[in-house]
């Protein structure tokens, strides 16, 4: 297995951290600005072209014609605004053929809610709020979640009658793209695939290089970027204070007091605060909070 290899170093007053083409926080950063939406249809449409080929009937289509995409950049850098709500990464607004394609970069097979729960969720509420359109929500994943996967490198999931198999008259569906399986294959998507999971620098294809070009020179713009690194500071704080909270929860277990806090540590704990709707600012003051509450329960219950 090749080794990972970042785009690059931030430097921050904690140290140097990498940077890899699946960072949420630079794929934001880098499809925000509107000169990067030809290679997000570009990257998004070798998959989608990939899937076609092994289904031609599909409901699945390209993203075409003219097209909006929104982010999740100034929800993730805006760390004091308040009540400001997390959607999913990116919304491909196809604007002549009147199409919905949300994408979701998830790196981890585990999360919680689970892949399973988050994405019929995720799914329900596009649906709910773009009435007459065709929903399509793409999961490319990083780690294999089997539960939607089933051992199948794409999985697209579509409304249909049980005993006829007939679909349902809307073509939304949720599709699961793995990566993994996808960088073994020796096509376009493959070398994709693995240049996403930062197993490829110099791809021969120039649909692929273009991409990793446009990687490359966003990733110049995000290294020095102020508000990339005051919201990857406050990352940083947080990952330290979840490693101690970490280490009180497993204290608080040993010796049989209180029951389990918080779901994760580290940085993997704030990105599901932030993904649950709270800014980087908000999740800090929760972990807070919750350490807070730990300690107290440690001190005042016998030992």
């Amino acid at each position: 297995m090749a080794t990972k290899t970042p785009l690059g170093f931030v430097e921050l007053d904690s140290g140097s951290m990498e940077i890899f083409a699946l960072d949420d926080l630079f794929l934001n950063f880098t499809f925000e600005k509107e000169e990067n939406w030809e290679e997000f249809r570009l990257m998004m449409n070798i998959l989608l072209e990939e899937y076609t080929k092994l289904n031609p009937t599909t409901v699945a289509t390209l993203i075409e014609g003219a097209i909006r995409i929104k982010t999740q950049y100034k929800f993730y850098i805006n760390a004091k605004k308040k009540n400001k709500t997390r959607n999913q990464d990116f919304e491909s607004d196809e604007l002549e053929t009147n199409r919905l394609k949300y994408v979701e970069f998830q790196n981890k097979a585990t999360s919680k809610p689970p892949i399973p729960d988050r994405a019929f969720e995720y799914f329900v509420l596009s649906i709910g709020k773009n009435p007459g359109k065709a929903v399509t929500q793409i999961w490319l994943l990083a780690s294999d979640a089997e539960s939607v996967l089933q051992e199948e490198t794409f999985m697209n999931y579509i409304l249909k009658d049980e005993a006829t198999n007939k679909a349902f008259p809307n073509s939304s569906s949720i599709m699961f793209i793995s990566l993994t399986k996808l960088s073994q294959q020796n096509n376009l998507a493959g070398e994709l695939a693995l240049f996403l999971l930062g197993k490829l620098t110099a791809p021969p294809s120039e649909e692929i290089k273009r991409i990793v070009n446009t990687f490359n020179t966003s990733f110049e713009a995000f290294k020095d970027d102020k508000e990339v690194k005051n919201t990857m500071t406050i990352a940083e704080k947080w990952k330290n204070e979840g490693w101690v909270d970490g280490k009180e929860e497993g204290l608080a277990e040993g010796i049989g007091v209180g029951a389990e806090k918080g779901v994760n540590a580290g940085t993997s704990k704030m990105l599901e605060l932030i993904k649950s709707g709270l800014s980087p600012d908000e999740a800090f003051h929760k972990v807070n909070e919750e350490r807070t509450t730990l300690i107290t329960s440690l001190v005042q219950s016998p030992a």
